[in-house]
Parts: C-alpha cells; sequence; structure tokens
C-alpha cells in the first residue's frame, strides 16, 4: 500500500497521481472479448442445454433465424406426381395393386388404437372389482408402492399401519395384489418374483424348478448344479431343465409397460446423448459431430439489408442503428460459437480414433491408453480449460453402440480397474482367484501392475477379497 506522507512535494504528488490515473485507465479499458466469452459458454453445454440455449436465442434475438427444413423428405412419387401424373394412374391388370386398395368393409378404428395403460392402470383394472370398497384406499396403497420394475417398496406391515386398517386386511390385499397379471408383480425379491411365476407348476421341471427357488437358492446363484444333485439325489437332466427353466422366469414383470408409464417431464431420467458418434465401415472412420448444426440458423436478411442501408446513411437514426447493430453482432457471434464448438469437437473426435482406435473399435478397456487433458490440448494448439469445457458431460457412442463419457479416456486407472472386473466375472465361484493370480492374469495380457494395485483397484470398487468371495 502506498501511503503519502507529508515528504512528497507538490511536483512528485501531481506525478504519482498521474502514474496512477493511468494504471486506473488502463484497468478500466482492459476488457474480456464478448465473442471469446460466449464461445466458452456455447462450448460447454451439453447437447440438450444447447439445444434450449439456441431456442432462447431464437427467441429472444429477432435477428437470428432458423432455416426450415422440409418435414418430410421428397420421394419419387411427390417428383413423378408434378412431373407425370399419368404414370401413377391405376392400370386396370394391375390385380396386385388393386388387391391392395381399400376394401368396402368398415374398418373398427378401436381396434388399430395402442394401449397407454400403465402397470398401475393395468393393476387397477383387475383388483378395484375385487376388493370390497373400504379397502380401496389400502388397495391404492399398495398399487402405488408397486414401482417400474413391479416389485413392492413397502412392507405389509406399513400399508396396514398407514391406511389404519388390519395386518389381515393389508395381507389379504397383497395375496390378491401377487395374483395380478403379470406373473411376479407385487414381489418384495427376485426370489419372491421368480417364485410367484411358479406358482401354478404342473411340469416336473417346473416343480423342480419351484423346489430349488426354495430350498436351493445359494447354489442355484453359484449355478453349483452338482451340489444340488449330491445333497437331494436329484437326476442330473431334472436339474439341468429346471435350470432352463428359471432362465426363461421374467426378472423385472414390470417393465414391459415401462413405455406406457405416464410421467411427468421432471420425473423422467433422459438417456445420455451422444455428441460424437464414431461409425466404421469400408472406407473407414466416419466421425459425426451430432445436435444443432450452425447451418441450420442464419442472421435474418432483411436485418442484413437494413445494416447495410444504414451504414450508407449519412446521419442515420440512433436507436434504430443501435439496435439493428446489437442484434446482427450477437447473431452472429452466436453462429460463430456454434461453429467454433463443433470444429473442436470434430477435432477431438479424429485425434481420439488416432490415438484411441484400438478402444473405439472395440469397447475393450484393455485397449484403452493413457492420455491426459493436458496433452489434448497441446497437440490441437487450444488452452486445457478449453479442453475441459468441451469434454465435460459429453458423450460418445462407439460403433458397438455403447454411449460413454469423455471422462473415459483421461482415467489411466480405468483400464486396469475395468480388466480387473472381467476378470471376477469369469472367475470360477467356487475357486476365486487371489489378487496375485489377478497381477498375473494382467501382466499376460500387457499390462504390468503391483499386487497392491490389483488390491487398491479392488477395494475401491467394492470387490471383497478372494477369501471373502469364496464365502460369499
Amino acid at each position: 500500500m502506498i501511503r503519502l506522507g507529508t515528504a512528497v512535494g507538490a511536483g512528485g504528488f501531481r506525478e504519482l497521481q498521474n502514474r496512477l490515473s493511468q494504471r486506473q485507465s488502463l484497468k478500466t479499458t482492459t476488457k474480456v472479448d464478448p465473442k471469446v466469452v460466449l464461445a466458452s459458454q456455447v462450448l460447454q453445454l451439453s447437447q440438450p442445454d444447447l439445444v434450449q440455449s439456441i431456442d432462447r436465442e431464437l427467441a429472444e434475438n429477432p435477428a437470428l433465424e432458423r432455416i426450415d427444413e422440409p418435414e418430410t423428405p421428397i420421394t419419387h412419387e411427390d417428383v413423378m406426381r408434378a412431373v407425370a401424373p399419368a404414370e401413377l394412374r391405376q392400370k386396370a391388370n394391375d390385380y396386385e395393386a388393386l388387391r391392395g386398395l381399400p376394401s368396402d368393409q368398415n374398418t373398427d378404428w378401436i381396434d388399430l388404437t395402442p394401449s397407454n395403460d400403465s402397470l398401475w392402470d393395468h393393476l387397477r383394472a383387475q383388483l378395484e372389482p375385487e376388493v370390497p370398497d373400504h379397502l380401496q384406499d389400502l388397495l391404492e396403497y399398495l398399487i402405488g408402492s408397486v414401482n417400474d420394475r413391479g416389485y413392492l417398496t413397502c412392507t405389509v406391515e406399513d400399508a396396514a399401519l398407514d391406511c389404519k386398517t388390519s395386518l389381515e386386511n393389508a395381507e389379504e390385499v397383497l395375496k390378491r395384489l401377487q395374483a395380478c397379471e403379470p406373473a411376479g408383480v407385487g414381489a418384495t425379491s427376485l426370489r419372491e418374483c421368480l417364485l410367484l411365476q411358479l406358482r401354478d407348476a404342473t411340469g416336473d421341471a417346473e416343480r423342480m424348478a419351484r423346489f430349488m427357488l426354495k430350498n436351493c437358492w445359494e447354489d442355484l446363484v453359484a449355478r453349483n448344479a452338482e451340489a444340488i444333485q449330491r445333497k437331494y439325489k436329484a437326476d442330473p437332466d431334472l436339474v439341468e431343465h429346471a435350470f432352463e427353466v428359471i432362465l426363461t422366469l421374467n426378472p423385472f414383470p414390470g417393465e414391459g409397460y415401462a413405455l406406457h408409464t405416464h410421467t411427468s417431464a421432471s420425473d423422467r431420467t433422459s438417456p445420455a446423448m451422444p455428441d460424437i458418434q464414431f461409425t466404421l465401415d469400408e472406407a473407414g472412420w466416419v466421425i459425426e459431430v451430432l445436435g444443432p448444426s450452425p447451418l441450420s440458423l442464419r442472421v435474418s436478411r432483411t436485418y442484413l439489408r437494413r445494416q447495410h442501408q444504414l451504414d450508407t446513411m449519412r446521419k442515420p437514426p440512433k436507436d434504430e442503428k443501435r439496435h439493428v447493430d446489437e442484434y446482427v453482432g450477437r447473431a452472429t457471434f452466436f453462429k460463430e460459437a456454434l461453429e467454433q464448438r463443433r470444429r473442436l469437437l470434430g477435432e477431438m473426435g479424429r485425434y481420439l480414433v488416432l490415438k484411441q482406435g484400438g478402444f473405439i473399435s472395440t469397447g475393450d478397456y484393455q485397449f484403452l491408453k493413457s492420455l491426459t487433458r493436458s496433452k489434448l490440448a497441446r497437440d490441437l494448439n487450444v488452452h486445457e480449460s478449453t479442453i475441459s469445457r468441451a469434454t465435460n458431460g459429453k458423450f460418445c457412442q462407439l460403433p458397438n453402440g455403447e454411449i460413454i463419457a469423455f471422462e473415459i479416456f483421461f482415467k489411466p486407472a480405468l483400464r486396469v480397474q475395468k480388466m480387473i472386473e472381467e476378470i471376477l466375472t469369469y472367475e470360477n465361484p467356487s475357486n476365486p482367484l487371489s489378487d496375485e493370480r489377478i497381477r498375473e492374469m494382467l501382466a499376460e495380457k500387457g499390462v504390468h501392475v503391483a499386487r497392491r494395485t490389483v488390491n487398491k483397484y479392488r477395494s475401491r470398487t467394492k470387490m471383497l477379497s478372494s477369501r471373502q468371495r469364496r464365502s460369499a
């Protein structure tokens, strides 16, 4: 801090004051380019947010227009109808086309109407006529406690307590609920769900499957058929057929109605929308930047024409010129920001194909190479913060259809972690692999890590040790 004392003379004070005023004027004149700010804001937007941002800008800026595209592409028939309509007239000997013409029989359009019943509507339609009026509130409570997968999310005791009724009434209504279609609905666990689907078991294999679900759950989960055969002296073929029956059961009976579930927009979880799509065809890699294109927008021709007229005037109206210049510049900057975003994402996609082609083409994490944002920024000649904004919250789609986050490319530890998970997926439950054996298997695939590294990654993903996996 500078102190101005009595020792400073008048000339020195004026000189100091001039330096301070120059420094202050320098500070006030240093401004961030609004184009840079706008480009940064557009770059970090996810695809859904970008769509909203474009819609908002179109609503607020009269100088920005959307180029309307035809809702349906022009077909060959449209061209023929305009050029040679006689060619489309029905020939008398065209029997196949005549058979395809509508008949005089009246169509029942109700039969063509798709059903929009949700799982809960379906359950109400089955139960409301059967349940007494004084238990309708209890019925509604239980139906509302069934999630979209068909499982009951409350206990029968909670239902009785909240509805101020007896436990016997709650158990009776629950019993009726669990007898509804789809089979298995209203269960509180996977085991109960599968048992409900076999409540009317008739054949030997179905009865054996029901017996195994009730008495051999641990061996069933471990797919230890030999233990079940040995323990109950069961026929091997019968046990195998019972396994096949269980595999045909539906673990999520409510999912068939998920598409007809009526929820508000705020309650729905939108799937991840890829910003870049990688496709591999005979000609090589195709890298497509998805989402809104700047080519679908343009600066209003009316505003551009008026801006040119105002620029040629000797004394243009100040307010009008300020208005036109502001919105034309704003629309131009917005389009440029969209173009920069699209161009950078395209360069990133080409770079990732070059450096991570093995992983992108296969989706196998063992081909994932070490890469940092700083290296990507240096190679693309941009700032590291620009790469951070460009990758944060964005996704890409691999040729196998899998949608992954950009974050995956910058997590070198993820490669080892995923490979460990894959190894443990295919291990023998009765003879789990030790951390040392996992280390050796990774070394065979060209990944050399210490045993303690395997232990660290296994603990990070909450995977049990070999001894605990054996006892589990």
